[in-house]
């Protein structure tokens, strides 16, 4: 299928395949500027980690659309091929002056070259992003109840007898719904816990947001697109809006992609509130901007499942006996984390880049309108 040609195997071939696709685009005629901003690591081949981002079109227009991926690592390869996807869709069209396109490609280049969601510091960078008037600090309200049981202190088990019993007596006892808000939500007092929002801006977000403050000065409506996985049906892509987005523009959006949209809250949908995600900072950071953002979140496996998988891995990395990161990367929960938010299914990866260029045209058709 057409989808898996997209699709990459490493960090280090992503990032050299966006840097080519910005190439093709210049050969056809189209004004790209591009950059990498370096973040001081390194990956397993010894590759220079960086955030690869670039302008496609004219600043000037005041107009953008700004795609994003790989906030949570391993999900950069899917959003990585969607990107490649629709770059290789811009290539057979007239360049245009009308509006510009900004790609950021791997917001977390550590966890996509290493296969984790976090990123050096075992921060999950979409808790990271917190406004001026949040700090980092405290715990979802029900934290308590979930912290044991999603961070053990040892190393995990290829098979774990009582997991999901162990998780049912949660549900039961608490809700499910209750559950996936204090799981998720984000927290900032254990650095060795999953859903670490850091004590600080972490590196790569500086250095990313201080390059959008060098190029967004004259930009007045911007499109914005966050690629994930992990969330809903397998292969069935939900469009993520804050709880606080207002009623006309929810109902703008559902009539673009119908069956697709939902709030941010943990009642309404897969989703669920969020401190300190990408668009929330975004969106304070630059509130002279009329914004519409959504994140695209592609589903792959049930709930359960990709809990176990982020808990296994961070288990691993936090507990676990290894003699450097190379030999860390060679661990079986790294590789399920990979394959439950990257599935190795010809199936999926048809859907998923099919939809991201659907979402993309349908947003720059709007963002003209």
């Amino acid at each position: 299928m057409e989808g898996r040609f997209w699709f990459s195997s490493s960090y280090g071939e992503a990032a050299g395949r966006f840097i080519i696709a910005c190439d093709d685009l210049r050969n056809s005629g189209h004004r790209v500027s591009s950059e990498r901003l370096e973040i001081g690591k390194i990956g397993p081949a010894g590759e220079p980690l960086c955030i690869d981002v670039a302008i496609v079109g004219s600043l000037k227009s005041d107009k953008v659309i700004l795609s994003s991926s790989g906030i949570h690592g391993v999900e950069g390869y899917p959003g990585s091929a969607i990107q490649l996807a629709i770059m290789g869709d811009l290539v057979k069209q007239e360049p245009f002056k009308d509006h510009a396109v900004i790609f950021i490609h791997a917001i977390n280049p550590y966890g996509m070259a290493w296969w984790r969601r976090f990123n050096e510091n075992n921060v999950d960078l979409n808790r990271n992003f917190l406004k001026g008037d949040q700090s980092y600090s405290g715990v979802p309200e029900g934290y308590r109840h979930i912290k044991e049981f999603i961070n053990p202190k040892s190393p995990p088990l290829k098979k774990e007898k009582w997991f999901k019993l162990k998780a049912l007596k949660l549900i039961l006892k608490h809700g499910f719904n209750n559950l996936k808000q204090w799981v998720a939500e984000g927290q900032y007092e254990h650095p060795q816990a999953i859903q670490f929002g850091g004590k600080e801006l972490q590196p790569g977000p500086d250095l990313l947001l201080n390059w959008l403050d060098s190029i967004l000065k004259d930009t007045t409506r911007i499109w914005a697109i966050d690629l994930h996985t992990g969330l809903g049906p397998s292969g069935h892509d939900t469009l993520l809006v804050s709880a606080n987005t207002d009623a006309d523009k929810i109902e703008h959006l559902e009539n673009l992609f119908p069956g697709h949209v939902e709030s941010l809250d943990a009642n309404a949908g897969v989703g669920y509130e969020i401190v300190g995600d990408l668009h929330q900072g975004l969106e304070n950071r630059f509130d002279h901007i009329q914004w519409t953002s959504v994140t695209q979140e592609f589903g792959t496996f049930k709930p359960i499942r990709v809990l176990k998988a982020s808990r296994a891995e961070n288990r691993w990395t936090q507990w676990g006996m290894y003699v450097d990161e190379v030999d860390a990367r060679r661990h079986w929960s790294r590789e399920q984390l990979l394959r439950t938010f990257n599935p190795k299914d010809e199936f999926w990866q048809a859907q998923i880049t099919s939809r991201g260029r659907i979402v993309f045209k349908t947003a720059k058709e709007d963002l003209l309108s």
